[in-house]
């Protein structure tokens, strides 16, 4: 049987209950976290956490026990059977349950804590080969940098990218790319790599940052700058970076096909530095 983490408690997941009064069901008022686990150890967990607490801070949501994080994953990991299992563990901190109003409740109330685990490994076949993504206006808020559960936006935005044949949607905003419906992106042109800066226009990524450290380890140009849409004829390669699937090329923006389809070499160079960092630490 499957167990989840609720409200400072593992018990069985179908056995969670939460109320309808609760502010994350009526007003998507809650954040969420998605950690990566290597059979072996979770990746990068200090980076998880500090987002973790600025979401919280920025919310102004109170979870006093917010530390214990990294104990509840691994309880959920070894609960569920995970420890020898690629994973996920995804946790959701809402402000609570009260009387439905706009504002806050006058009497702050505790808030509601959930966190599951489940198996999921890297598709190969599409880190390898790549992926298509379309391009659209952005249409979120300017608080993108909150890992809030509000999430419709990118929600429909992907829905429509899927729909008409692609696996990924890349948002454009004041004709600059920002980043993905649940993604990070990188452009090279030559031997520069681009990524928008850290803002409120775009989630600052755990994969991103340690993607951005490994190249310039590596001795690649980072450029933290806005990169024009305008100017994606110009790129010799592209890839988006997340939890779920690490490091995946991009091949095609619309009909625009990136390095006649193929993964290009940073982004090799950039997998492997990756992969052989995840194989130190397994050992």
């Amino acid at each position: 049987m499957e167990t989840a983490f609720f409200n400072g408690n593992f018990i069985p997941k179908n056995e969670v209950k939460i109320s309808p009064d609760d502010r994350g069901f009526l007003f998507a008022d809650g954040i969420y976290e998605v950690i990566r686990w290597y059979t072996g150890f979770f990746y990068d967990m200090e980076g998880h956490m500090s987002r973790l607490k600025r979401s919280l801070k920025e919310m102004r949501i109170s979870w006093p026990e917010s530390d214990s994080f990294p104990s509840v994953a691994a309880g959920l990991i070894e609960r569920n059977d995970l420890k020898d299992k690629p994973s996920l563990v995804y946790l959701q901190v809402t402000r609570g349950t009260a009387v439905r109003t706009h504002a806050f409740p006058v009497q702050p109330v505790p808030a509601t804590v959930y966190a599951s685990a489940r198996s999921l490994s890297i598709n190969p076949g599409m880190a390898d080969r790549g992926v298509r993504v379309s391009v659209t206006e952005d249409p979120r808020w300017n608080r993108c940098d909150i890992k809030s559960v509000s999430l419709l936006p990118n929600i429909l935005s992907l829905q429509q990218a899927v729909e008409s044949g692609f696996s990924e949607c890349v948002f454009v905003r004041n004709g600059f790319i920002t980043e993905c419906s649940h993604s990070n992106i990188f452009l090279a042109g030559g031997n520069v790599l681009y990524t928008h800066p850290e803002s409120g226009y775009i989630l600052s990524g755990i994969t991103r940052k340690n993607v951005i450290r490994l190249a310039r380890e590596a001795g690649i140009d980072v450029r933290e700058t806005p990169f024009p849409a305008n100017r994606l004829n110009d790129i010799t390669e592209a890839f988006i970076t997340g939890t779920s699937f690490e490091i995946t090329p991009v091949t095609a923006f619309d009909d625009f096909i990136v390095n006649r389809g193929r993964p290009g070499p940073l982004t090799e160079l950039l997998r492997t530095k990756f992969r052989e960092e995840l194989d130190r630490m397994i050992a």
